[in-house]
Parts: structure tokens; sequence; C-alpha cells
């Protein structure tokens, strides 16, 4: 092995481990937005349950209705935001996993190559110290 081949090997070593990690970065982050979903949709069935029956109420529970209505009116637009947070954490987590990979792809075919090339290096000198042999035989034998 060259002294190349061994530093991008090392390289890719770090790059793998920088891809996992930000493939750990992506499931956490859509983890996140699943639990973020169930609270926004919680938060709806909350709210639709409040203001889906209309009752006859007199004022002072007609009031009390509206602040509920409104409270979890104001619940619904916090877990939105929180799950619209959360996707955008999960597409930005996205974009630096294919990042990572296409840097650790990259260096991969650097790798092959150079295990190629030092094949092909190997090869070569097998075929010499053939033709060598053969060579010595022949003129042995003559």
């Amino acid at each position: 092995m060259t002294a190349r081949r061994d530093r991008l090997a090392v390289v890719l070593k770090v790059r793998k481990i920088q891809e996992e990690r930000r493939q750990a970065d992506l499931s956490r982050a859509l983890a996140d937005a699943a639990v973020a979903q169930g609270h926004a949709d919680a938060a709806l069935e909350r709210y639709t349950d409040v203001t889906q029956a209309p009752q006859v109420l007199g004022a002072a529970a007609f009031v009390a209705a509206r602040a509920l209505a409104s409270g979890r009116a104001e619940q619904v637009a916090v877990a939105t935001s929180r799950h619209e947070l959360a996707v955008g954490e999960s597409d930005r987590a996205r974009a630096l996993l294919t990042e990572a990979m296409t840097r650790t792809s990259g260096l991969e075919r650097l790798v092959e190559r150079e295990d190629f090339i030092a094949l092909r290096g190997l090869l070569a000198a097998d075929q010499r110290a053939a033709e060598e042999s053969a060579g010595a035989l022949k003129r042995g034998l003559s």
C-alpha cells in the first residue's frame, strides 16, 4: 500500500463517521417531526372537539367556551409551527446527509482507484518475474 492510499483510507474512515453522524441526525430530526406532527394532530382534534357542537349557552358560558376555543386555536398554531420547524430541520439534515454521502462516495472512488493502481503494479511485477523466469529457463536449456 502506498502512503497516498493510506492517507486516503484515513480520510475515508473520517468521512464515513461523519456520514453516520449525519444519518443519526436525520433519524433524530425525522423522529422529532413525527412527534411534532402527533402534537399538532392532537391539538387540532382538541380544538375541533371544542368548536364542533354549537349549544345554546348563557353569556358567561359562551364567553368561557370562546376563551377555551381561542386557547385551543393558539395551541394548534404553536403545534403547527413546531411541526413546520421540525420538518425544516429534517430537510436540512437530509441535505447535510446527501452532501456527506457525496463526499464519501467520491473518496471511495479515489481509494478504489489507488487499489487498482497498486494491483496493476503487482500484476506487472508478477508478469516481469514470470517472463524473466521463462527467459532464464530457456537460456538454461540451450
